[in-house]
């Protein structure tokens, strides 16, 4: 793709998401009047011989001074850091002026935003962590779910533009930090809004990976508060989750997973012996594997946006609870071929990410789909679950990209197959699953293909 190409793709991601949270679904202050079926009524236990009109939560009142005040504060501990040491580990990054041309450059010219070289866990974990900050303190002090998204947009970009001052603008940055804010900072903000009515789960267990064992810890928080009667709209973080597991074995941590998502609107309706909700979802994703003997390293960090829907179909004692979701991506991804391609090409100079670093990845758009079905009868659960995903990478505007020999395309996916069941005594439960995967791309001519299988029984307390 050209560079214009590029631009144009990565503004449009971006835009797009603005729309869907500035539209008029993301505004918690409009009255939701629910009309209830006489079947919804008399089926579910939350139902009454009354109909209820339901509403969203009030809009509060915005505080913008105490607002200010604490982004002021979060700006001035950020630029402590970055001039830490006289700002020596930045001078790398230092392509500008330290003055108001550098402000130029990025204001207007059309070269003066890039993509950054920052190590993987700082573009993957540092700036969606500054964007679930920001995006928590906003809705704190009382904004919606849109502004406090254009809020969390307009501190990432002043930080480009103004702290780091000397810097090219971040693509990257403006692409994975407010957008990651959504679901990681609407998520933590509804959960401890709602403690009593998150549900909690913690897991531990054993299991082997392509014939290596390994142990795990596992946690996560759900909060479902879609209504179970009747039919209407719902905005705003109404189904939001969180979790993360850590595996580890003889030689320490073998990997990290972290997982957000929250609902941005979405449309319900109950019936007798179904519900179905339909709506727009906002998901964050962290994996980080270690190498080991029986399986590569892998990188993978992704924000994405999309349609989802849930079915449940209830029979007697059986409950099936069906869904999907289709997702497009931006994300950070460990490409699967670059050492076959680094290893015939060893003098190219390849971009920033890559060049030269010791867990090398790269910037791409993609898609994602991750259809799933459960079953659930008396104590027992089924379920089964695929997600795919494809990558393909986001060509030119590199830091560093004058210096640049080679620029080869780069294309990855990755798909992952589970099934498990699951025996439940009280708030306690056994769950026996396995998975295969497959991580495949190319990269130029070069091509490369990683499988695994892998095994785990786990005890877990649900809450």
């Amino acid at each position: 793709m050209s560079k214009r190409t590029d631009s144009t793709l990565q503004v449009a991601v971006l835009l797009c998401l603005s729309t869907a949270l500035t539209s008029p679904a993301g505004a918690e202050s409009t009255p939701l009047t629910v009309d209830l079926d006489d079947e919804a009524e008399t089926t579910r236990p939350e139902a009454t011989a009354i109909r209820p009109r339901r509403q969203l939560e009030p809009q509060r009142q915005r505080r913008h001074r105490r607002m200010a005040l604490e982004l002021a504060g979060v700006f001035a501990v950020g630029n402590r850091w970055y001039w830490r040491d006289n700002g020596k580990p930045n001078e790398v990054d230092w392509q500008l002026s330290h003055d108001l041309d550098a402000v130029r450059t990025k204001l207007g010219d059309d070269d003066g935003w890039r993509f950054d070289g920052n190590s993987f866990d700082i573009n993957a974990l540092g700036h969606p962590g500054f964007g679930m900050l920001t995006h928590v303190l906003a809705r704190h002090n009382g904004y919606t779910l849109g502004e406090t998204f254009l809020l969390s947009t307009l501190a990432s970009g002043t930080w480009e533009v103004f702290l780091e001052l000397a810097e090219y603008g971040s693509l990257n940055d403006m692409l994975s930090t407010s957008t990651a804010g959504v679901p990681l900072g609407e998520a933590a903000y509804q959960i401890a809004n709602h403690l009593r009515e998150t549900t909690y789960d913690v897991r531990a267990g054993v299991g082997t990976e392509n014939g290596a064992a390994f142990g795990v810890v596992s946690a996560s928080a759900e909060l479902d508060r879609v209504p179970t009667v009747g039919a209407g709209t719902v905005h705003t973080g109404r189904k939001v989750r969180m979790s993360v597991a850590v595996a580890s074995d003889d030689d320490g941590v073998r990997s990290v997973a972290g997982h957000a998502r929250s609902n941005l609107v979405g449309h319900y309706r109950n019936r007798r012996d179904s519900s179905l909700f339909v709506g727009l979802s906002t998901e964050f994703t962290y994996r980080n594997h270690s190498q080991r003997d029986e399986r590569v390293w892998d990188l993978l960090s992704r924000v994405a946006a999309g349609p989802t829907v849930d079915v449940e179909l209830r029979r007697g004692e059986v409950t099936v609870a069906i869904g999907a979701d289709l997702y497009l991506d931006f994300a950070m991804v460990k490409s699967q071929a670059f050492e076959s391609w680094r290893a015939a090409h060893p003098a190219a100079t390849v971009r920033n990410v890559m060049q030269d670093k010791q867990r090398p990845y790269y910037y791409a758009v993609g898609g994602s789909i991750d259809p799933r079905v459960e079953v659930a009868y008396r104590r027992v659960d089924l379920g089964a679950a695929v997600t795919a995903s494809a990558f393909g990478s986001l060509d030119g505007h590199d830091r560093d990209q004058e210096m640049m020999t080679a620029d080869a395309g780069m294309t990855d996916h990755d798909a992952r197959a589970q099934a498990w069941i699951g025996y439940r005594c009280g708030d306690t439960a056994l769950v026996l699953d396995g998975a295969v995967t497959r991580r495949g791309g190319s990269m130029g001519d070069a091509h490369a293909t990683t499988d695994g299988r892998s095994a785990m029984v786990s005890v877990g307390y649900r809450r």
